[in-house]
């Protein structure tokens, strides 16, 4: 029987949770919205992204931080474990980028094979 789970997350700025989103190349809406899950069950988020499987994957703010809500037996399109590590790594990845250019880094990087950023950083003297 399918259910929402609710993952409790590190992510705050929804700024950088939307920058991440994009980066995984994914399309979002946002408002006060409603997650869907099988037989039409609906929770409350602040951001869902559709799935092929007509399933939502939402993220809802608790005051500190969003939760991510998801029917994941019903969505067979996303792997939970992949989507979050990619999620988590893409929303580090660009708090980490915007705290070292506001402070006057040069940044370049590359990714490997494996997927992990490395990141080399300047400052002009």
């Amino acid at each position: 029987m399918s259910h929402f789970t609710k993952i409790k997350s590190k992510i705050a700025d929804k700024i950088f949770l939307k920058k991440a989103i994009s980066d995984m190349e994914l399309e979002y809406q946002e408002g006060k919205l409603k997650a869907k899950g099988w037989l039409w069950k609906k929770e409350k988020a602040d951001i869902i992204i559709p799935t092929k499987s007509g399933c939502d994957i939402g993220f809802r703010f608790n005051g500190e931080t969003f939760d991510v809500v998801a029917d994941w037996d019903s969505i067979n399109d996303v792997d939970q474990k992949t989507f979050m590590d990619t999620l988590n790594q893409r929303y580090a990845y660009n708090v980490v980028k915007d705290t070292l250019v506001q402070q006057g880094f040069l940044l370049t990087e590359e990714q490997n094979e494996a997927g992990s950023i490395n990141m080399t950083l300047s400052r002009e003297a």
